[in-house]
């Protein structure tokens, strides 16, 4: 049973799975079983992907702020060295010091705006759960912590240095300047997270997500060729 708040999905999938209790309580208010976990992991893909669909609806429609950008950070940038524990060379940092440090401010700022927006979609536990026990059938480790990744990625792919646009800002004009966005490599986009595991699961996504399309497509058509 599933009473154990405690236990990791990880450890209830695989207790489900050698689970000699399979009886199912429709009841209301009855406590989660083995059994509800395992039709769980049997979602199909076409689920997984309208489910994910809900879930970039739910992360358009939230309310975001402006992106952070270096210039935000540059007062903050404009610290001893000590402080940033960057060298002795000379008791304040230089002005190409000053702008990398408040790249990197803005950039960490957005991640963490970033990952409290997300905490706050409904649909995100159910489908990083669907996620992790997909990974967990290929037998990845640390699969909720690939699947939470994965999701972030998904839903916020651009680059948190030049926010997609591929080329770095003029400090304190907010235009683009013509030299090209170091973390990302010009590209505009984040890396995919976790290596062969992370790109495998993001063509599952991926394909879910079309299935899911085919499906509304074809209902669609089917509501309109008889009406």
């Amino acid at each position: 049973m599933l009473n154990d708040e405690r236990r990791t999905i990880e450890e209830s999938y695989a207790s489900a799975t050698a689970s000699s209790d399979l009886r199912c309580d429709t009841r209301d208010g009855a406590p989660r079983s083995d059994t509800d976990l395992l039709i769980a992991a049997g979602w199909s893909p076409s689920r997984i992907g309208a489910a994910l669909l809900r879930l970039h609806t739910e992360w358009d429609g939230s309310e975001r702020g402006h992106a952070a950008v270096a210039s935000d950070f540059l007062g903050q940038a404009a610290l001893p060295r000590s402080a940033v524990n960057v060298g002795p060379r000379s008791p304040m940092l230089d002005k190409r010091e000053q702008v990398e440090r408040a790249e990197k401010l803005a950039t960490e700022h957005n991640k963490q705006q970033a990952k409290l927006l997300m905490a706050h979609l409904k649909t995100m536990p159910v489908i990083r759960e669907q996620l992790t026990l997909q990974l967990l059938k290929w037998k990845v480790e640390n699969a909720e912590q690939v699947a939470g990744a994965l999701l972030r990625w998904w839903l916020a792919p651009n680059c948190h240095a030049c926010q997609g646009r591929k080329f770095e800002t003029i400090p304190d004009t907010g235009r683009l300047s013509s030299k090209q966005c170091k973390p990302c490599g010009a590209t505009g986009k984040l890396r995919i997270p976790h290596g062969e595991a992370g790109r495998r699961l993001a063509n599952f996504m991926d394909d879910c997500v079309g299935i899911a399309r085919n499906s509304i497509k074809k209902r669609l058509h089917t509501t309109i060729g008889c009406s």
